[in-house]
């Protein structure tokens, strides 16, 4: 139950962290340069806020394994972040989330089941409950694509970088997952605090890595292209670095200890259980965010996808 209790908690923080996500879009607004900056200041503010965590709860400890399997994660995270730029630019962004949420769900989930055997033994009714879920949370996440209108049309390159997008993000939760499984590889891990701060420190220097490519691109065409003009510039709130700054403590901070106990349980808890549960919960708890911060009311196909959502959330429970 604890660790139930870890990813209740761990969720709620997420769901935070995509509202400090929105609360500097809307300040910053949401290009290629802005996004990039946003994450390395976060990736090395979450750095920090963990080490302080493993510091408090057994000590840092740092591997070379594991300072690889950090930096795997994190070029995988650049990645689909950079690629969603482009599929935000071709299509709508309810797409893009619905392949990023499943591909985080349904491929640990595969994986679980087929590499680690987390249905060896298992009664027939929890094995029921828990398919009936995934399909349930599949059916859910297809709800966003009829609540909006797409953007134009789709074509081949658009359904390729989503499937990018998909395959990415799962390999990304089947790193940590490994990471977290005892025996599962022969060379010495860290805890997972200090896997955690690993992981956001590669994040941050390869969003700085990126950052720098970016600008260097820019300085060769057309520069200055990252600066909101007109109309956009008016949308954006003004904010002071103070206000700035304040958002990305507060991102860092849910962010450092939401993954930490992501991975803490993930060392108790199998993939078949722990990622559904992180993706129908974050996708229930941050639409509630949402109406809560930003007033942001789902209409009634969206609802419909919430409650599917929270149905098949709560069957992976038993």
């Amino acid at each position: 139950m604890q660790y139930y209790l870890f990813i209740l908690a761990a969720v709620v923080l997420l769901a935070l962290q995509f509202s400090t996500n929105k609360a500097y879009g809307q300040r910053r607004g949401d290009g290629a340069k802005a996004s990039l900056i946003f994450a390395a200041a976060c990736g090395f503010a979450s750095a920090a806020i963990t080490f302080v965590i493993a510091c408090l709860t057994g000590g840092f400890r740092f591997t070379p394994f594991s300072l690889l399997l950090g930096a795997v994660m994190a070029s995988l995270s650049c990645a689909y972040t950079l690629i969603g730029f482009k599929i935000m630019a071709l299509g709508d962004m309810s797409v893009f989330m619905m392949f990023l949420m499943l591909g985080g769900m349904m491929l640990p989930y595969i994986f679980g089941v087929s590499v680690l055997g987390e249905f060896d033994g298992a009664e027939p009714w929890r094995i029921v409950l828990r398919v009936a879920g995934l399909v349930l949370l599949t059916v859910s996440m297809v709800f966003p694509v009829f609540a909006r209108k797409k953007a134009g049309k789709s074509g081949g390159l658009f359904a390729l970088l989503c499937a990018a997008v998909f395959v990415l993000n799962g390999l990304a939760s089947i790193v940590s997952k490994t990471h977290q499984t005892e025996g599962f590889w022969s060379f010495a891990t860290a805890n997972a605090p200090s896997y955690a701060c690993l992981g956001n420190l590669m994040n941050g220097i390869i969003s700085v890595v990126c950052l720098a490519v970016l600008t260097l691109r820019q300085k060769k065409t057309e520069p200055g292209t990252e600066v909101p003009a007109g109309a956009e510039r008016a949308r954006l709130i003004p904010a002071s670095k103070g206000v700035i700054a304040l958002i990305i403590a507060a991102n860092a901070l849910c962010n450092g200890v939401s993954y930490t106990l992501q991975l803490t349980s993930a060392a108790h808890l199998p993939a078949s259980v722990l990622y559904p549960m992180v993706t129908g919960g974050s996708v229930v708890l941050s639409a509630v965010a949402g109406w809560i911060f930003f007033h942001e009311k789902p209409d009634k196909i969206t609802l419909a996808g919430l409650l599917l959502s929270f149905a098949a959330t709560f069957l992976f429970l038993f």
